[in-house]
Parts: structure tokens; C-alpha cells; sequence
């Protein structure tokens, strides 16, 4: 049994956010989409504008509108997180949701996973966990496509509760919950 008692951080409900709905490896189709969408769109507008006007300077409004994509384009992660930040802040002004970033207690035992917070109190079996993510601060338990426990890496303090954590991701989490990193 692994009892670990914390208060997320906002920087860790935005990672949780920015890697579930942007940087996660299972959302590189939908990267690639938003990126092929956005440069279809660009060129048609500039390819409109560059031949309708029938300028002697063709060359140059390609030159202009290339550097403006290129910028474009070189922005477009700081553009998500930006988003993605505005949008937490935004959940997290509400009174409704305080208790995201009160104290909340993760129980893992070999029956399954208490999540309770100042709020509610969730029970998970391990079957109910449909993916695994480890990014460099976090574990992120999914029970759904976007809904995880959040697990801050920081509250696993000592080499015990490491191996015990190791341990029941071992036995009870299948590799096919977890997403290719």
C-alpha cells in the first residue's frame, strides 16, 4: 500500500493539461493535422492575394508571406501554451473548482486506487486505469481519454515507496495502458 498526501501546483495542472490535450505521443496525428490545416489555409489566402494582384513583384510577396509563415509556424507551440495556460487559470478562477489544487490523498493498493481530494472521493480498480503517462515532474493515471490522477513525482520521497509505486504499475498496469514515449 502507497498512502501520498499533496497539493498539485498550477504548473503541474497545466502540464497535466498542455501534455493531455497538446504534447502527448498519442496526439501527433491531431499535431500534424492542426499544423497541415494551418498551412493549407495560409497558402490559400496568400496564393490568393500574391495572383490576384498580378504585381511584377511576385517574388517578393512570396519572400514576405514565406518569412510570416515561417514566424507563424515557429510560434505556434508558444500560441498552444499560452491557450492552454489562459484556459487552467480560467478553470481555476472558479469557485467550483478550488479543491483541484487543495490537499488530495492518493491511496494505491493492491485493490485499486483511492483518489479523494477536499471535494470527493473516487475509487478506481486498477482495471479502470485505460492508460499510463511518466513525463519528467508527473505519472498520470487515466481513467479516460482526458481525465487522469495526477501524481506529482516529487511526493515519492522514499526509495520504498518508489519500488512499491514500480511494483504495482508492474503488476497491475498491462504495457498497452501505456502511451509510446
Amino acid at each position: 500500500m502507497l498512502n501520498l498526501k499533496y497539493h498539485l501546483t498550477e504548473e503541474e495542472y497545466f502540464d497535466y493539461n498542455y501534455y493531455t490535450a497538446w504534447a502527448a505521443p498519442d496526439k501527433k496525428a491531431y499535431r500534424t493535422w492542426y499544423y497541415v490545416r494551418v498551412f493549407v489555409l495560409y497558402a490559400a489566402v496568400a496564393g490568393l492575394y500574391v495572383f490576384s494582384r498580378r504585381s511584377e513583384q511576385i517574388f517578393i510577396d512570396l519572400i514576405i508571406f514565406s518569412v510570416i509563415a515561417i514566424v507563424y509556424f515557429l510560434m505556434v507551440p508558444y500560441l498552444i501554451k499560452r491557450s492552454i495556460l489562459r484556459r487552467v487559470r480560467n478553470i481555476l478562477a472558479k469557485p467550483e473548482n478550488q479543491h483541484v489544487l487543495e490537499e488530495a490523498e492518493v491511496v494505491l493498493t493492491d485493490a485499486g486506487i483511492i483518489d479523494k481530494d477536499t471535494a470527493s472521493e473516487s475509487r478506481y480498480t486498477w482495471e479502470a486505469i485505460v492508460k499510463k503517462a511518466e513525463t519528467p515532474a508527473c505519472y498520470y493515471l487515466y481513467t479516460n481519454s482526458y481525465h487522469a490522477i495526477v501524481i506529482p513525482r516529487r511526493v515519492i520521497i522514499t526509495t520504498q515507496e518508489k519500488q512499491e509505486l514500480e511494483r504495482l504499475f508492474n503488476q497491475y498496469l498491462p504495457l498497452s495502458s501505456e502511451f509510446p514515449t
